[in-house]
């Protein structure tokens, strides 16, 4: 069926009638593609611990696009917190972070890199809504930033599990 409603433009966020090309459709519109990605991962992702946190993280995507269509604030510092001990989990599998990790390694990881990327250009887009959209909940942007740190984490415990050694981006080579 088609409501032929957004022919004109226009589309209903939350009991009001927005412009299709309002910052607050656009940041919804990058929540989606996110939540899209995530959900390709946890397709793609044969490990139960990273399949339950993937899917926490896509009912807390929803969380987000309604916190920025009502100004709930309902994601708080409690959803920061568990993003990072999440992490915390991940790292101590994989030790320290070593820098220019090239995106790839198995089918689980590079799907969960993908997502990671996206969800740093949410972040990008979250801080240049955050002024156009009032008001907006500064826990979104904190979430978004722990989020992605959190799905590098897991895209590298996630190769690290599947035994594929990941590459590493050698500057010096070039300089």
């Amino acid at each position: 069926m088609f409501t032929k409603k957004g022919d004109s433009g226009e589309t209903d966020v939350i009991r009001k009638r927005v412009g299709k090309d309002s910052p607050l459709v656009n940041f919804l519109g990058d929540l989606d593609e996110l939540n899209s990605f995530l959900g390709l991962a946890y397709l793609r992702t044969k490990w139960d611990d990273m399949r339950n946190d993937i899917g926490r993280m896509q009912d807390e995507i929803f969380i987000i696009g309604e916190d920025a269509s009502t100004g709930s604030n309902k994601v708080n510092q409690d959803f920061v917190k568990w993003i990072e001990e999440r992490t915390i989990e991940y790292r101590k599998e994989t030790g320290p972070v070593r820098l220019f990790v090239i995106p790839g390694g198995s089918e689980s990881g590079a799907s969960i890199h993908v997502a990671r990327a996206v969800c740093r250009r949410v972040e990008r887009n979250a801080v240049k809504y955050s002024k156009e959209l009032e008001p907006f909940n500064k826990w979104i942007i904190v979430y978004l930033n722990r989020a992605s740190s959190m799905l590098f984490s897991m895209a590298t415990a996630s190769n690290k599990r599947d035994n594929v050694q990941e590459r590493i981006h050698d500057i010096g080579r070039y300089f």
